[in-house]
């Protein structure tokens, strides 16, 4: 993950995505590298399997979001981590456990999908929740500006 970690830290950076933080005791360390939105989208809609709200068929525009939030609650219900995640504009706190279990949730990702982008995505979360775990401290995701 080394190579990996090195292509994500020559990303741009800037307004709309999430800046991971590894925090402990010592304080917060920033791990080099955000979390872009087209991440999130690539992870949501080609790694977990969340609909695209287009692709849902109703009567009218309430339906259909009643429709589109019915299927992202059933398919997010297995992801409960890697949901909190979905908005870069909101800051996202993980403990220690959770870090534990968002990196289960990853690994689970990482077994059904062939998505490139998708698992580049969830490369990410490995790795921000790998340098958490071996500090066993927690995480957060702030906004990036």
């Amino acid at each position: 993950m080394n190579a990996l970690e090195e292509v994500f830290k020559g990303e741009i950076k800037g307004s709309g995505s999430s800046s991971p933080y590894v925090v402990d005791a010592a304080g917060r360390e920033y791990v080099g590298f955000d979390i872009n939105p087209e991440d999130i989208e690539a992870l949501f809609f080609d790694g977990i399997g969340v609909p695209r709200w287009a692709s849902i068929e109703a009567a009218d525009v309430d339906e259909q979001n009643a429709i589109y939030m019915e299927r992202y609650n059933e398919v997010m219900a297995k992801f409960p981590m890697l949901g909190r995640a979905n908005d870069t504009y909101e800051a996202t706190d993980y403990t220690t456990d959770d870090v534990t279990a968002l990196l289960a949730e990853c690994e689970a990702v990482k077994a059904v999908s062939t998505h490139e982008k998708a698992i580049r995505a969830v490369n990410k979360f490995t790795i921000v929740g790998t340098k958490a775990a071996e500090k066993q401290a927690g995480l957060t995701l702030s906004p990036s500006h």
